[in-house]
């Protein structure tokens, strides 16, 4: 039976903090989710899983054959290996063709097995996947989508019985993303998912979530897991305001003690004034009443020490749960001019004619389709980065290209430099404030962007785009791709606030459904674009 046991489980980094300690859990048959925030160490922890790195502290046991998908296929990008020769078919493909031309070697049958179809049903394969029929094509060619589709497949008909995939719907159209569901509910081994696709951990029989707090576990689906989460943040609100009322009723009463020992006092300085009592039993009184107020004393600090470290604990936990939020400049104007108007457009390269259509401010459009359909294509000759399309785009406002890695952000820029150089106009301080907003404070805000995380990337670029003047039109190229389901939710209530118009790509329904979107760009392979 295939099973990943984890005890005491530690990574440390190079600086010599650590992202995570003491983690347990014990994984058998079925399909578990791994969620956290970005940059808490999910893909460390699933490189510890897979042995390809080792651990700073605690061990690993793994009971079964091991595959892994990767979000960054980099080896797959950079070969000249074919989608024939990644499925291991090339050569039994080569002898098949030494056979028809004629051989009669031993040594080709033999590679053969038999298996005449071989073609004919690796062709049917890629059709199936939806990639190039042509067995030649290199799997540097391929698209995002069809990369994780092509790997997935392979790791599914290989002897692996436990598959770790760090974010494999990341590139994956509706389409592809049922294909996986469906794939993972007939697999019969242990599967490690790390993923912010809501859809996917719905099919999870349990979900894991990372923190610097340790690895929590949750019974269940993303439904599930978010309401439950959501109880113990209202658990750990309210605790937090009992324990702050108890803070301030112990300290409160700290101070009335101390006002009573000083009338006391006073009182004491009267009476030896006034010679009415001996000395030596008002001092028998001063010493009774000194140590009485010294144990009070130090039994009311016990008392605040002990609920303010409950506090401070509550308080850490609390944000490990809360939502953040992004507040955005909403001072635009309310005029529904024309931004943009497409006329009879055909997209070079695609198979996909686009129908007229015509964005004014404030609307928000999704445009929807499967892989391969141009999407991204169509919002680059909007924003101007190409000429490669035959019809008519009129552009009649400013636009903004943002995509999954934010690539309008000046990597090298500190934070201030990149908001100012970007918002033409805004003043130093109000530049500072900004910043403090969405959590830059003091030096923080000399960061190098370069070092951020993919949510601090996003809140850094929608708080820059939404405090430009011109109030641009937003073309977002899968923006959501590599946040974290909180990051996603500050993401969609950050475009809800937008007083702009907007155009999106993206496939996941959830973070699409949150929009509030009216209008609909169906794009689909040999059919006219459908407006909705």
């Amino acid at each position: 039976m295939a099973r990943i046991s984890v005890h005491q489980l530690g990574a440390q980094l190079d600086m010599g903090s650590w992202l995570f300690r003491h983690l347990e859990c014990n994984l058998g048959s079925g399909v578990w989710g791994l969620v956290g925030r970005n940059g808490c160490g999910k893909s460390k922890l699933i490189h510890l899983l897979s042995g390809e790195e080792d651990p700073s502290e605690g061990h690993i046991t793994r009971v079964g054959e091991l595959g892994c998908f990767s979000q960054l296929p980099s080896k797959l990008l950079s070969s000249e290996l074919t989608v024939t020769q990644y499925l291991g078919l090339d050569e039994k493909i080569g002898a098949l063709r030494a056979i028809e031309n004629g051989s009669v070697d031993e040594r080709d049958f033999a590679t053969l097995e038999e298996d005449w179809e071989v073609e004919i049903k690796l062709l049917n394969l890629l059709k199936k996947l939806r990639l190039p029929e042509s067995l030649e094509t290199p799997c540097s060619l391929l698209s995002g989508g069809q990369l994780a589709l092509l790997q997935l497949h392979k790791l599914f008909e290989s002897d692996a019985t436990i598959l770790l995939l760090d974010e494999p719907t990341n590139h994956l159209d509706s389409v592809g993303r049922a294909w996986l569901a469906d794939k993972l509910q007939h697999f019969e081994g242990c599967v490690v998912i790390v993923s912010h696709d809501r859809y996917l951990l719905e099919q999870c029989q349990g979900i894991y979530h990372l923190s610097s707090n340790g690895l929590d576990y949750f019974d269940g689906g993303y439904s599930l897991y978010h309401a439950t989460r959501s109880a113990q943040l209202e658990t750990l609100e309210r605790k937090v305001e009992r324990l702050g009322k108890e803070a301030k009723a112990i300290e409160k009463q700290a101070q009335l003690n101390l006002e009573k020992a000083q009338r006391r006092e006073a009182q004491g300085v009267k009476l030896r004034k006034s010679g009415s009592q001996p000395k030596i039993l008002l001092d028998g009184k001063a010493q009774k009443a000194q140590l009485a107020r010294s144990a009070q004393q130090l039994n009311q600090n016990n008392q605040l020490d002990r609920v303010n470290k409950d506090l401070d604990v509550a308080k850490k936990q609390q944000e490990q749960l809360k939502s953040q939020k992004l507040y955005l400049n909403t001072n635009h104007s309310s005029k529904r001019a024309t931004l943009v108007s497409v006329e009879e457009c055909v997209l070079d390269f695609v198979d996909v004619p686009i129908a007229n259509f015509k964005v004014a401010q404030g609307e928000r459009w999704h445009i929807d389709g499967d892989n391969g359909t141009g999407k991204s294509l169509l919002l680059k000759a909007l924003h101007g980065n190409h000429n490669h399309f035959k019809g008519s785009i009129t552009l009649r406002h400013p636009t903004v290209y943002l995509d999954q890695h934010f690539g309008l952000l000046p990597e090298s820029s500190t934070l201030i430099d990149a908001l100012m150089d970007f918002c033409v106009g805004l003043t130093n301080s109000e530049a500072w404030l900004l910043l403090a907003s969405i959590g830059f404070r003091r030096d923080a805000v000399h960061k190098r962007v370069s070092v951020l995380s993919g949510g601090e990337k996003m809140k850094l670029a929608m708080l820059m785009v939404s405090h430009r003047k011109d109030a641009p039109l937003l073309l977002l190229d899968e923006p959501d791709n590599h946040l974290d389901i909180d990051s996603k939710q500050i993401l969609a209530s950050a475009l809800n606030q937008y007083q702009g118009a907007f155009m999106v790509v993206s496939h996941d329904k959830v973070f699409i459904d949150e929009l509030g979107i009216a209008n609909t760009i169906n794009m689909q392979k040999s059919s006219e674009l459908c407006l909705t």
